[in-house]
C-alpha cells in the first residue's frame, strides 16, 4: 500500500552540500562555470545521484544530464522536471541547484512511498544555463528544443576562441550537438523549481511563488573605434576617444532602463585598448543586456541604445557598431498548469503568491514547446549570484513537496497513479 510523499530535508541538504564542494577554489563564492572542469565534475555528480535514486541515466550530445524513472504506461507520455547546476563566477549554492536536487528528491520520495506514475518522469540538469564567456545562455535547453543555431558554434570570446573549439573540454562533440533534440510531442508538462533570486516572497511572507511570466532578454556587444594619441599632448578638442564614447553609452543603458517600471539594464564588461593611462583610448568594447517582461519595450530599448551609441560616437569622431547577440522574448507560462500547481500548493496548506521572474531560466525556452510552470521559494534578503545567496532548507523542502504534489496531479489528470 502506497504512503504519503514526504521529501527528506536531510537528503536535500546533503545533496546541496555535496555539490557546493565541487567549486573552483581560485575564485570567490561557489564557482562552477560551464566549460570548466568543476562543471563537468558537478554534472557527473548529479548523474550519480540520479542513478542512486533508481533512474536510467545518460548525458546527451549537448551536455544535458538526463535521468528517467519509467512509468506504468510503458514509454508513452512524459513529465519533465529540471534546472541547472552551473553557476556564475562567485555565485551561490542554491541557484539552479535547488531545482535539480529537488527533482531528484521527488523521484526518491515517490519510490520510498511506493508510488508509480503513469508518465515516465524525466529529470534534466541542463547544460550552461548561465551566460558563458561567449555570451550564450540556456545552451542545453536550446539544444533540446532545436533552437540552438548552428552559427553559435562560431561565436567567439574576448580572446577570439570559438565556442565550438572549447566544447570538447566539456565532453561535447560540436558536430553532434544537434542530435540532442528531444521529442516534446510526448511531454505533457515541464515543471521547474527554483529559488526566487529576489526579495518579493520574503517581503510578502509567502512560502511559494507561482511564476506567470519570465522576462525577455536582449544582449548586446558594442564596439567603438577611435584614434590612439598621446594623453599629455593631444588637446581635448582634437581627441577621438573611444573610451569616452563607451562611457557615455554605459550611462545610456542606465537611463533607458530607468524609464520603464519592470525593466533592467546592465553593462557587465567594459574594456579599453590600449590599457594605459597616458594614451587616448583607440578601441573600447562593452557587453550588456536589457530585460523586461514587455517584448515591445525591449525592441524600443534596442533602438534607443543603438541611437545613443551612435550619438556618443559621432560627437567624438568615433565609429560605433552595436551587435545584438541574444534576443529572447518574454515567456508566458501555462495558465492551466499554473492552476494545477496552485491546487497542489493549497492542498499542502502552504501560502502562495504570483509574480513574474526577472531572471532567465530554461523554463522560458521549454515554454515555447510544452506547457510549463515554475515554482519559486524565498531567497534571504533577495540575494543571488553572490556568495551570500541563501534559502532556508525547510523552504526548499516545502518547494519540493509542492513540486511532488504537482507531479501527482498532472499525472492523475491523464490517468490514475497506483
Amino acid at each position: 500500500m502506497s504512503r504519503d510523499i514526504r521529501p527528506s530535508e536531510e537528503r536535500i541538504w546533503a545533496d546541496i552540500e555535496a555539490l557546493s564542494e565541487i567549486t573552483d577554489s581560485a575564485l570567490p563564492g561557489w564557482t562552477r562555470q560551464a566549460l570548466t572542469q568543476a562543471d563537468v565534475d558537478g554534472r557527473h555528480r548529479v548523474r550519480e545521484s540520479m542513478q542512486q535514486a533508481g533512474m536510467e541515466t545518460w548525458i546527451d550530445t549537448a551536455g544535458n544530464v538526463i535521468g528517467v524513472l519509467a512509468g506504468t504506461a510503458g514509454g508513452g507520455r512524459q513529465l519533465m522536471l529540471g534546472s541547472h547546476t552551473d553557476t556564475v563566477e562567485g555565485g551561490g549554492r542554491f541557484d539552479g541547484v535547488s531545482g535539480v536536487v529537488g527533482a531528484i528528491e521527488v523521484v526518491r520520495a515517490l519510490r520510498e512511498a511506493d508510488r508509480r506514475l503513469r508518465h515516465d518522469l524525466v529529470v534534466v540538469d541542463f547544460f550552461s544555463e548561465e551566460p558563458n564567456r561567449f555570451g550564450l545562455s540556456c545552451v542545453g535547453s536550446r539544444a533540446m528544443t532545436g533552437t540552438l543555431g548552428h552559427d553559435t558554434l562560431g561565436w567567439t570570446d574576448s580572446a577570439g576562441v570559438a565556442f565550438g573549439e572549447v566544447l570538447p573540454t566539456a565532453g561535447i562533440d560540436p558536430a553532434r550537438v544537434g542530435e540532442a533534440v528531444w521529442d516534446f510531442s510526448k511531454v505533457t508538462a515541464f515543471l521547474e523549481l527554483h529559488v526566487e533570486q529576489g526579495p518579493h516572497l520574503e517581503e510578502l511572507g509567502t512560502q511559494i511563488g507561482l511564476v506567470e511570466t519570465i522576462t525577455g532578454v536582449s544582449r548586446f556587444r558594442a564596439l567603438f573605434n577611435g584614434q590612439s594619441d598621446h594623453a599629455g599632448t593631444t588637446p581635448m578638442s582634437r581627441r577621438h576617444d573611444a573610451g569616452c564614447a563607451a562611457a557615455g553609452t554605459v550611462l545610456a543603458v542606465e537611463r533607458i532602463a530607468s524609464g520603464q517600471r519592470d525593466a533592467k539594464g546592465t553593462v557587465g564588461t567594459l574594456t579599453f585598448t590600449p590599457e594605459a593611462v597616458n594614451v587616448v583610448t583607440q578601441r573600447a568594447e562593452m557587453r550588456g543586456e536589457f530585460r523586461s517582461p514587455d517584448g515591445t519595450w525591449l525592441r524600443h530599448a534596442e533602438e534607443s541604445l543603438t541611437r545613443a551609441a551612435a550619438t556618443e560616437a559621432t560627437g567624438r569622431g568615433v565609429t560605433a557598431d552595436v551587435e545584438w547577440s541574444t534576443r529572447q522574448e518574454p515567456a508566458g507560462l501555462s495558465g492551466g498548469l499554473l492552476g494545477t500547481v496552485a491546487d497542489a500548493v493549497d492542498g499542502l496548506g502552504l501560502s502562495r503568491s504570483t509574480l513574474y521572474s526577472g531572471a532567465e531560466h530554461d523554463a522560458a525556452v521549454l515554454a515555447r514547446r510544452v506547457p510549463t510552470a515554475m515554482l519559486f521559494v524565498p531567497s534571504r534578503d533577495g540575494r543571488s549570484h553572490c556568495a551570500e545567496e541563501f534559502t532556508d532548507p525547510a523552504g526548499i523542502t516545502a518547494g519540493v513537496a509542492a513540486l511532488a504534489q504537482s507531479v501527482l496531479r498532472v499525472d492523475a489528470a491523464e490517468g490514475t497513479t497506483s
